[in-house]
């Protein structure tokens, strides 16, 4: 079997297997700035990787629940290897690059999805397993539940309170299950906690009425929803499979992602890491790894990180609870980094202890205001209340974590609005919590309800 990759609609080069290694040959007469990978440029010789896929192909590979269902939904198709998977779902993947059968068109041909019916609706689990099945077809990662939509005939179309909910040709849709409640609702709040500071770009997205599902619009799509931008995650980057996505540190996934970085954005973009990574200890976000930091581009001169995405309080769920945080830091990963993460600040980001200091204040100011939030919605919506209390309760340990016990005195946190909630005590950590694995790569800034 040989596979054909485009590069925005361009076909460039040709992915095929030969004894026990894969091989990408690029096609005569390519453009250097046709690259697929950052990892690959144009060149005569293939790039060779032995026994699987190369990693930039199985970043978005579909993982956990997706996979189950294209197995059941495509199982004549599949012939056990990646490249017969890609070859299902590469033609609707991520990113600027698509990857179909030799001479087949990349694209699909599916219903369009109503988001603002999504929105409304009552997404129960079993119906949002209708909606996995029925748009199977897409290449991308992670694994709850979750799909590419494509967008409605009618792009004009408002969803909740007005606003115009549909901007791009398809969008990224994620579920809730039994072990993570009312996802969506968490998502968005925990990603607002960055968002409304308005330091960094972060992912938009919208939640529906009912709390389950969140639409992420893609980032890496131009106004009209053709695919500009190529992305890359520092799983990939660092020549890891999927499943290893835990298996690195912060130090690592930073010289993988920054060595691409033009020098002239290094100093901007670093600090974009550091607001991400800060993000993930105040809101005690325990699932950021190596393929939730990913960087994007159109060209080597504009290399830098993807908008925030991905962002969930994962001690919300007891499940899950007492899971560290995914990456280490000098050797230890765990909630109280202490002077452990200011000095990977000061000395790997170039980031100075008062700038430091600044930036974890704006972020606990932001977390007690959008959890005063999360408390108000949760009082006109019953059933979110068990999730909210998790949340803040969770919040407030995350902003005990980072600041020192001399100076948490004089800032306010989250317990006086918490007592008036008449929240209990958070419920206790299951044992042997399971990991949560998801990424997908996602869109824009930008906030709707």
């Amino acid at each position: 079997m040989r596979l054909d990759v485009q590069v925005c609609g361009r076909r460039v080069a040709q992915l095929y297997r030969e004894r026990d290694e894969y091989l990408l040959k690029y096609l005569q007469g390519t453009a250097a700035a046709d690259f697929v990978s950052l990892t690959m440029p144009v060149r005569e010789e293939p790039w060779r990787w032995p026994r699987d896929l190369h990693p930039f192909f199985r970043q978005n590979l579909p993982e956990g629940y997706l996979l189950n269902i294209i197995r059941e939904e495509f199982g004549p198709q599949l012939d056990g290897t990646d490249l017969s998977l890609l070859a299902v779902v590469g033609g609707s993947g991520i990113g600027r690059v698509t990857v179909t059968p030799e001479g087949a068109t990349p694209g699909q041909d599916l219903a369009p999805l109503d988001i603002a019916q999504l929105l409304k609706g009552k997404n129960s689990t079993e119906h949002f397993a209708g909606l996995v099945r029925r748009y199977a077809r897409a290449s991308i990662s992670g694994m709850v539940p979750k799909f590419l939509a494509p967008e409605s005939a009618d792009g004009s179309q408002s969803g909740p309170m007005g606003k115009p909910t549909l901007r791009t040709r398809r969008h990224i849709v994620k579920g809730s299950d039994e072990s993570t409640p009312y996802l969506g609702f968490n998502e968005f709040y925990s990603m607002y906690v960055l968002e409304r500071l308005d330091v960094v770009p972060v992912a938009r997205t919208q939640m529906s009425d009912d709390g389950c599902v969140l639409i992420v619009e893609r980032f890496d799509v131009d106004a009209s929803g053709v695919p500009s931008h190529g992305l890359e995650d520092a799983c990939s980057l660092l020549g890891l499979p999927p499943h290893e996505k835990y298996a690195t540190t912060t130090e690592k996934v930073l010289n993988a992602t920054r060595a691409y970085l033009p020098a002239a954005r290094v100093r901007v973009q670093l600090e974009h890491l550091g607001w991400h990574l800060l993000t993930n200890y105040v809101v005690r976000n325990a699932d950021c790894h190596a393929k939730n930091i990913s960087v994007h581009y159109t060209s080597l001169a504009d290399v830098g990180y993807t908008p925030v995405y991905d962002i969930v309080t994962t001690q919300a769920y007891p499940r899950y609870a007492a899971n560290p945080p995914g990456l280490s830091i000098d050797g230890r990963q765990t909630w109280a980094a202490g002077k452990v993460l200011e000095r990977f600040f000061n000395t790997r980001l170039g980031i100075a202890p008062r700038r430091y200091a600044e930036m974890v204040e704006q972020l606990c100011e932001s977390a007690v205001e959008v959890g005063r939030e999360v408390i108000a919605a949760s009082k006109n919506e019953p059933r979110w209340r068990e999730t909210a209390k998790q949340m803040v309760h969770a919040w407030n340990d995350g902003m005990s974590s980072l600041r020192s016990p001399k100076q948490a005195a004089r800032f306010k946190g989250l317990d006086l609005a918490i007592s008036e909630a008449g929240f209990s005590a958070p419920e206790t950590a299951q044992p042997q919590g399971e990991v949560i694995g998801r990424s997908e790569l996602l869109a824009p800034r930008g906030r709707k309800r």
